[in-house]
């Protein structure tokens, strides 16, 4: 039982963590399309490279909270992790500092 408690609040970090990043993806989305309107503010090319993983994560986070839902989800999402891992299958979001 502890050890699943480990797990949830690690993925409990790695939401908490992915929110900061997915708003900070949109800023950058949103300075984008601003440019392409003729706008003054411009994203770098690392800020523009940076929302675009950000984005695939965000993929990653909604694919998996259809199963936050379900009963049982504190066993099957670990068991899921597990699965990816072993067909080199990366479901989770990638931490980011």
């Amino acid at each position: 039982m502890k050890k699943i408690r480990e797990e949830l609040s690690k993925y409990l970090v790695i939401v908490k963590k992915e929110s900061v990043h997915t708003r900070t993806m949109v800023i950058t989305f949103k300075r984008l399309l601003h440019k392409q309107l003729g706008g003054k503010s411009h994203p770098t090319e690392e800020e523009v490279k940076e929302a675009i993983m950000q984005l695939k994560d965000v993929g990653k986070i909604t694919a998996l909270l259809p199963l936050v839902a379900l009963p049982g989800s504190i066993l099957t999402i670990p068991v899921l992790v597990k699965i990816g891992k072993y067909y080199n299958i990366d479901i989770l979001p990638k931490i980011k500092k």
